[in-house]
């Protein structure tokens, strides 16, 4: 029997309380999926979070194969611990498939790096450049969520939204989930708006504060929004529930 059984004092004796790395969202040693529609700023909100762990000096590995961090630059110039993979292929002739690429370049960081902390944008161009069970980003999420499982690293992982049943099959897969809205238009009122997350049975709802001056995003409970964050929420939800009212022509 390969399975140690350890006595549940013992484990009790052995086990320190993980941290929250970002606010009470994403835990230590968790998945941690950052999804949206494919026009939403998903890699600026993964960036904040990375910038944002405690403590400062911790190192954090940016998997980008969706080659766009070149839009990103200000952020780029603060990230002093973090280090950019980008997977790439030994030669035109070489066949390995793209997740397998990817999968085998984020294991030999683990292995040859002291990094626990891994960013992977995004699941979905991995599995759009893929072929066989690698096509399906459930798949590819999978082999990922198992990586950091087995290494105990932290992991976030971004996604573009798809069918209700492949958004589903990711979110059950991953620990903790961040819904990024898009931006704000120029017609948009210059002021903070409110863009609600996933409420959890447990936590209070977070909600996203879009602000048109700021290069980053902020999170926020109910409480700690301001009177007219609140009203512009409330404003929002009231049109978009008297559109759905108004007959189809």
């Amino acid at each position: 029997m390969n399975n140690r059984l350890l006595p549940a004092i013992d484990m009790a004796k052995d086990t320190t309380r993980s941290t929250f790395l970002y606010r009470n969202i994403w835990k230590e040693h968790t998945t941690l999926l950052i999804h949206g529609s494919r026009e939403a700023d998903k890699t600026a909100v993964a960036l904040d979070i990375a910038l944002s762990l405690p403590p400062r000096n911790t190192k954090v590995i940016y998997v980008d194969t969706q080659r766009i961090l070149d839009d990103h630059r200000d952020k780029l110039s603060l990230a002093e611990n973090m280090l950019i993979l980008r997977p790439s292929y030994q030669s035109p002739d070489d066949r390995t498939d793209y997740a397998d690429l990817v999968i085998s370049s984020i294991e030999e960081a683990v292995a040859e790096t002291d990094v626990r902390v891994f960013v992977v944008d995004s699941v979905s161009r991995i599995a759009a450049l893929s072929f066989g069970r690698n096509a399906s980003a459930a798949y590819v999420m999978k082999r990922l969520v198992a990586i950091q499982v087995r290494c105990g690293i932290s992991l976030i992982v971004l996604s573009h939204d798809s069918t209700r049943a492949v958004d589903r099959s990711l979110a059950n897969l991953a620990d903790s989930m961040i819904e990024v809205g898009t931006e704000p238009s120029e017609n948009t009122p210059q002021a903070d708006t409110a863009v609600p997350l996933p409420e959890k049975k447990t936590e209070e709802p977070q909600y996203a504060i879009i602000d048109p001056d700021k290069p980053y995003v902020e999170f926020a409970s109910w409480s700690q929004l301001t009177p007219l964050q609140r009203y512009s929420l409330e404003r929002g939800r009231q049109e978009q529930q008297e559109q759905q009212k108004r007959p189809q022509q």
